[in-house]
């Protein structure tokens, strides 16, 4: 009964009513964003932060005390803005692995015994970076194993990474509320790509060692240097097919309209895109895996007791909308250095 009570309250983020009528993915962020701080009031006072704070770049993935508005500490109406937030940013699967992640923080009380105030469905910040509508400006949700990292640095560019997800557990009891693998198609994609390689391309995607979770975590986005394993040029039209299904697996977690462009940049680099792997190539193995270009990198570590999953997209080049901002500042007359 506790874990059913603790789900009823992300009700208004999965079931509320209306979309955003907006013509481009910025307009719907835009009008979504100022909603918002209308809902929250006052309360977007500890919410609401200058651009340039370098609390925009302050994201993490543990159970830990956050800077924002806590969903568990909102309005019916400022719930509801969040949803209208989410639903401007993410695409129908994204909502759903967004919030069922966050719903998973029940199953995870139930199993460790733990008090919801701890695994809290609710425990996850809603925070506001610059204007909405002047850019540069952005949004962060965060919370326990999720992390959405907005920025719309210049007119017409939207930067989504870095955008972390996990599951613990990663398969869930059957009897749990929610009892089906959430992060799927990330395994299921991955060992379809990694068993279709003859054994010569397997033994060059194969690291050494496996580093027991993601490299490039917070304060870590220039941890790997250089692509390791397999490259796209390497393998045949069908694999290359297979390594762009598991990219737009994370990268399809955005809008379209957000998501698309990265497709564009992602697809122009892919001979150039390494696949990486260690561990037992199987479906509930212990394993990680790496995916590595020009304009992509994803890590999924689910090594450490293999129920437990961490996975990251970010963007080697314009993560927090990094490059787009340089470009901007190095046109503009002012000084800044939020890009650096």
């Amino acid at each position: 009964m506790r874990m059913r009570r603790a789900l009823v309250l992300l009700t208004a983020l999965i079931t509320f009513s209306g979309t955003a009528a907006a013509s481009s993915a910025e307009t719907a962020l835009r009008d979504a964003a100022r909603a918002w701080l209308q809902a929250a009031g006052a309360a977007a006072d500890a919410a609401h932060f200058e651009f340039g704070d370098r609390e925009r770049r302050n994201w993490h993935f543990t159970p830990r005390g956050r800077e924002g508005l806590m969903i568990g500490d909102m309005t019916p109406a400022q719930k509801d803005a969040t949803a209208a937030l989410l639903r401007a940013t993410l695409s129908a699967e994204g909502l759903m692995k967004a919030t069922d992640i966050m719903r998973l923080e029940a199953v995870l009380a139930e199993i460790e015994g733990s008090s919801l105030s701890y695994r809290n469905p609710e425990g996850y910040y809603v925070s506001l970076f610059g204007e909405p509508g002047t850019p540069p400006w952005g949004w962060r949700l965060e919370g326990h194993h999720l992390s959405i990292n907005i920025t719309v640095s210049t007119p017409g560019e939207i930067a989504a990474t870095p955008l972390f997800t996990g599951t613990n557990p990663a398969t869930p009891p059957a009897d749990a509320e929610i009892n089906r693998t959430i992060q799927q198609d990330e395994i299921m994609r991955a060992v379809r790509l990694m068993r279709s390689l003859t054994p010569d391309q397997a033994e060059a995607a194969t690291l050494d060692i496996s580093p027991r979770n993601i490299v490039t975590g917070p304060g870590r986005g220039d941890g790997l240097k250089q692509p390791a394993g397999i490259f796209g040029r390497a393998m045949t039209p069908p694999q290359r097919q297979l390594l762009r299904d598991l990219i737009a697996t994370y990268v399809g977690m955005a809008q379209d309209a957000i998501g698309q462009p990265y497709m564009e940049r992602i697809d122009a680099g892919l001979a150039d895109t390494a696949f990486a792997w260690a561990g037992t190539v199987s479906e509930d193995g212990v394993f990680y895996y790496r995916v590595h270009g020009p304009r992509i990198l994803i890590e999924f570590d689910n090594s450490r007791g293999g129920n437990h999953i961490h996975a990251v997209w970010r963007d080697p080049v314009d993560d927090f909308g990094r490059d787009a901002l340089r470009r901007h500042y190095a046109d503009s007359p002012h000084a800044h250095d939020d890009w650096r």
